[in-house]
């Protein structure tokens, strides 16, 4: 595969997933009451990070910066796209597989030691969520999100195929 095609799969395919990932959000907020993820909180701790500040305990208190929710919302899409690039570029060039769903699930699964072990620390809730009130929501938000995630990015690399791009 040519890399610029490749970057362009991998692309529509991280977009695509993260959107998924944004509907499968608020459907679970609309059945549970589980809230979407904060993309406002979470841009204040992009935002923080040049200035050395990794861990906030917890973010809320931490002053909020101007465009936080637009840093916030950027940085979960840019994400999302390198998590396409991720996943493209291990079946491609190390695999030599093609994308399926279960390897799509497997890599959602893995990919949630990001939120896991850097976001949920880093947002003042603990290593998998265990300062929250109730741990195992984030944990399994985190854990599900991804997974669902992980499907669609193989849903995202084969519509790609697909398009002929």
């Amino acid at each position: 595969m040519p890399f610029d095609s490749f970057l362009l799969h991998a692309a529509i395919a991280g977009v695509l997933a993260t959107l998924v990932l944004d509907i499968w959000q608020r459907l679970l907020f609309a059945v549970s009451g589980i809230p979407p993820a904060d993309w406002g909180a979470i841009g204040r701790w992009f935002a923080y990070l040049p200035k050395g500040r990794m861990i906030h305990r917890p973010i809320g208190d931490t002053p909020a910066v101007p465009g936080e929710a637009a840093i916030g919302w950027t940085m979960h899409y840019v994400i999302g796209v390198a998590y396409g690039v991720a996943y493209l570029g291990l079946l491609v060039f190390v695999l030599d597989s093609p994308a399926s769903l279960l390897n799509g699930l497997v890599f959602g699964a893995v990919s949630v030691v990001i939120p896991w072990f850097v976001m949920q620390p880093g947002l003042g809730i603990g290593v998998m969520g265990r300062l929250a009130a109730n741990p195992w929501v984030p944990r399994l938000n985190a854990f599900f999100s991804h997974v669902i995630y992980g499907a669609a990015l193989y849903a995202g690399i084969r519509l790609a195929s697909h398009l002929s791009l």
